[in-house]
């Protein structure tokens, strides 16, 4: 499957890079770039303010940059069962994560871009009994990918893109190994590394209803190797959606609100899940330059994890910065 998907990217890349004539056969009316080099994304003369919990639709060259840190709130685990006549009791124990984004898109044509983008993420527990039961993992991906535009009207852009994520993983399973080493039927290892590779497609969503109101919109279909109890290829889907308040238009508050909602069939923490995992979003953003906005984040994850049937409530918070050329 890896070959195929990396054949892929290539061909397309190729195609776009080098086909000197596709941007010559589109409509320029529908087609019409509103944005300017240096100046962050516009449609209707309202400044739209990005965020990195949904992907933006916006073909332009930009630099991205996220830190953040989230911990697990008041989270039950339980402790190992010897035997069928001791109880499976529970603590309360958290889990914090630290997770880096940094990436890269350059506008290839004025209608089509492609990007890099490099993520780590760590996950731990906070206490001795957590970090038994949930394990250490420390997660690098690198993402490539190619966006272009599909329709482009005064108040509403429609995008889509493909991409190819390779990331390496390693995970240390400390209380599944003490249960294999009570099970002989079990061959859990201590110490795990594993290689996915993931393939996506999706349509993005840009709606500025007035000037000093916008929406984001995101779906995303994929397949590719999932981590959980073992590597296997599944489907997965994402979709959400942004809302955002201005107050820069008509005064003189840099200042813009936004809130948000996505569902996803995988989990950003790298956690096994079976059902959807929902997030909720806050953004406070400072608007102030054309070229550059810098927001806080603050964010919600329900987590329904397959192990033991915990759900984790995670609150996460993370600095995001865009500079655009």
């Amino acid at each position: 499957m890896k070959k195929y998907l990396y054949l892929i990217l290539t061909l397309i890349s190729t195609a776009f890079v080098n086909n000197k004539d596709i941007s010559a056969q589109i409509d320029d009316n529908v087609f019409n770039d509103k944005n300017r080099f240096g100046t962050g994304p516009q449609l209707d003369g309202h400044d739209f303010i990005v965020n990195s919990f949904i992907k933006n639709p916006f073909i332009n060259t930009n630099l991205r940059t996220n830190l953040g840190y989230a911990s697990s709130i008041e989270t039950e685990i339980p402790l190992l069962q010897v035997d069928s006549s001791t109880t499976n009791k529970k603590i309360k124990g958290n889990i914090s994560y630290l997770n880096g984004v940094f990436e890269f898109q350059y506008a290839v044509k004025d209608w089509a871009s492609i990007w890099l983008n490099m993520s780590a993420i760590a996950r731990l527990g906070t206490n001795v009994p957590s970090i038994f039961v949930s394990g250490i993992t420390a997660n690098t991906a690198f993402e490539t990918g190619m966006m272009f535009r599909v329709l482009n009207y005064k108040k509403m852009l429609l995008s889509s893109s493909f991409s190819i994520n390779n990331s390496g993983s390693t995970v240390i399973s400390l209380f599944p190994y003490v249960v294999s080493l009570l099970d002989s039927t079990s061959n859990k290892k201590l110490i795990e590394s594993h290689n996915p590779l993931l393939g996506s497609v999706d349509l993005r969503l840009a709606y500025s209803p007035h000037k000093k109101w916008s929406i984001l919109g995101y779906l995303e279909g994929g397949y590719g190797e999932i981590i959980g109890k073992e590597v296997d290829d599944r489907l997965f889907t994402t979709v959400g959606g942004t809302i955002n308040y201005n107050l820069s238009i008509n005064s003189n508050i840099p200042l813009s609100f936004g809130t948000g909602f996505r569902l996803s069939s995988n989990s950003p923490t790298l956690d096994d899940v079976d059902q959807w995992t929902q997030a909720y979003m806050l953004q406070l953003a400072y608007s102030g330059k054309r070229d550059f906005l810098l927001s806080f984040e603050a964010t919600f994850l329900r987590i329904p994890t397959k192990n033991y049937n915990i759900t984790l409530n995670v609150t996460s918070y993370g600095i995001n910065w865009t500079y655009y050329f």
